[in-house]
């Protein structure tokens, strides 16, 4: 198993870089191996390998855009989500207008107190399995036994 130098390219005007390593057999895997670890979110515009202590480059087929797949993956970056809360209002506001929106107080469900209500110390001695044990109780008695 030889190890290969990944080299890349950001944009088509830069020289190549070194931007990590693969193990491989031979340079078609190696090639495989460095466009999918290397360049599947469209990192560069273009990639070869190269085997440690050799001189000899050996490009990758895919270049510019088919580099990093075919697939739309922008949900991977932040800006692919600029707009979303405006979309998320007209739809609560159309939803609204047909009626389907419920505009009641969030029933309690177990464990949550309704909004303004304290816990008291019967709620907490309740909830806990221990009974009546506090935090420093278990601390210093242990929970075995």
């Amino acid at each position: 198993m030889f190890v290969w130098e990944v080299l890349g390219k950001r944009k088509e005007d830069d020289d190549f870089v070194v931007v990590g390593g693969v193990k491989a057999p031979d340079a078609d895997l190696a090639l495989l191996l460095a466009r999918e670890t290397h360049f599947r979110h469209k990192e560069g515009v273009e990639y070869a390998v190269r085997r440690r202590g050799k001189e000899e480059l050996h490009p990758g087929r895919y270049r510019g855009e088919d580099l990093g797949g075919l697939t739309d993956r922008s949900y991977r970056t932040q800006q692919a989500y600029a707009g979303v809360g405006a979309k998320l209002k007209k739809v609560a506001h159309g939803v609204a207008e047909r009626g389907l929106r419920i505009d009641r107080p969030r029933p309690p469900s177990a464990g949550r107190l309704p909004a303004g209500k304290a816990r008291t110390d019967r709620d907490r001695s309740q909830a806990r399995p221990g009974g009546e044990l506090t935090p420093e109780d278990l601390a210093a008695h242990g929970t075995a036994g």
